[in-house]
This record gives C-alpha cells, structure tokens and sequence, in this order.
C-alpha cells in the first residue's frame, strides 16, 4: 500500500511539473526511469549489493547565454542490499522519494549530442522498509519501517549525455548517490549508509 500512495505521489507532481512547463520557457519537463545498483556503505556484515527501480519526474532551468542550469525533480528510488551466507539470504529492501536540486553544467557547445555534469544535494523520504529472509526454502517478510530513519540526507553526482531532437531531447544518465545519514532510526548506530549507482534513460519537453 506504502509503494502504491508513493508512485501516485510522483504521478500527482509530474501532472504539476507538466503544466507549469507550458508558461515557463526557460524550463524543460521529463521522465526518467532506470536501475539502481545499492548497498549499505559502513555496514559491519559487508553486504552485497541489490538490484531496484528508479522512476521520476525531472526538471530541467536553463540559465539564458549561460551553459549553467538547475536540474530538480521527484524520484521513487529502491535501495538497500542483499546478505546471504549457507543456509539463509536476506534482503533489506529501502524504498525512498528523492528531491535532488543540482547545479547541472554543459561540457561543451550546445549541438546534436551535449554531455553534461551535475552535482547536488538531495532529500529522501523513506516510504517502505522490509526485510526478506529465506531459509530452508521457506520465505519470511517482515515490515521494519521502525527501526528506519524516516528522512534521508545525501549527496548526489552524475554524468550524462543529451540527444537533441528538435522539441524533444533524449538523455542517458549514470550517477552516484551517497547518504551522509545513517538509514536506522537508533541514534546510537552511525553506519549503514545508502550507496546508489544509477544507469537512466530519459526524455525531455
């Protein structure tokens, strides 16, 4: 149900994002959907990393004359790891509503393909924790929302390449995203800390 109200979340600001285009030309909307790479950065049981979704809503500001812009928007990110030993795999399954706001630069003139590079902050806002555990063929689901800080802190980098085609762009991204907070709720752990790489494709308006 958590996953169900956060992806109507992102649909309900992307429909906002769509409007507010049309009445503002320096601003592009787009769609971003790809793969999340994750882990638990500082962890003491080294875990290995899991695989998840990455669906948002993006907003590209354009500074006139200038290859300098802003490049915010809405994501629904799936992060968390895997950790497994002889007789047992667990999953630790940490899904987020991101708002990144980065400095995007243009690195090189504007043409057919641009490559870009933006770097930012961004907030996280946790809308579903769960662990999977299975053992012996048999799989247990728990709900450990509790014990997960309810927002998240980080910093986020990526590079990407634009493929202008007239009044529509494509884009391919790879980023990096890194909390700098703790995704447990106990103030007494200081670990265990969101690692993200991304590959998205995109389309802009």
């Amino acid at each position: 149900m958590r996953k169900l109200t956060s992806l109507l979340v992102v649909i309900f600001i992307t429909t906002v994002m769509a409007q507010s285009v049309h009445a503002q030309s320096p601003v592009s909307f787009g769609l971003k959907a790809g793969m999340n790479i994750s882990n638990l950065h500082g962890s003491d049981f080294e875990p290995d990393a899991k695989t998840g979704i990455l669906l948002g809503a993006v907003l590209d500001i354009n500074v006139p004359a200038l290859p300098f812009g802003v490049e915010s928007g809405v994501y629904y990110s799936q992060k968390g790891a895997e950790l497994s030993g002889d007789n047992f795999e667990s999953k630790i399954k940490l899904d987020y509503i991101e708002v990144p706001v980065m400095a995007k630069f243009q690195l090189g003139p504007p043409g057919p393909i641009t490559p870009s590079l933006a770097v930012g902050p961004y907030l996280g806002f946790n809308v579903n924790a769960e662990e999977e555990f299975s053992s012996g063929g048999v799989t247990q689901t728990d709900d450990i929302s509790d014990g997960i800080k309810g927002t998240e802190f980080g910093g986020v980098g990526a590079l990407g390449l634009d493929f202008n085609l007239g009044l529509t762009k494509l884009n391919a991204t790879a980023r990096y995203s890194y909390g700098f907070t703790s995704v447990w709720d106990d103030s007494d752990v200081d670990s265990d800390r969101n690692a993200v790489f991304s590959i998205a494709l995109g389309i802009m308006f």
